[in-house]
């Protein structure tokens, strides 16, 4: 089951990817062009439309606690491996 659910979760991620590449008219299809307005990490791919109509203070607002949340859980994961190690049950 880890395998093919891996392969949706990257082939997701692949084409969030392809959608802000097709956006673009650089010609170059590896190179993201900077975009002053944009959030690290936003793709612009919101397919069922959580962010549609918010404010980009709100947008803001919601990456920062996304990327929060997400730091918090690798500290969790980093000390329940610690433990593991230390334990060595």
């Amino acid at each position: 089951m880890q395998g093919p659910l891996l392969l949706v979760g990257l082939g997701y991620q692949a084409l969030a990817e392809y959608n802000l590449q097709k956006s673009e008219d650089d010609g170059d299809f590896l190179s993201v062009e900077y975009k002053k307005d944009r959030c690290p990490g936003d793709l612009g791919f919101d397919p069922i439309g959580v962010l549609k109509g918010k404010s980009k203070e709100n947008k803001v607002y919601l990456h920062n606690i996304e990327v929060n949340v997400g730091r918090l859980a690798m500290i969790g994961v980093t000390a329940f491996l610690g433990l593991e190690f230390v334990i060595k049950r």
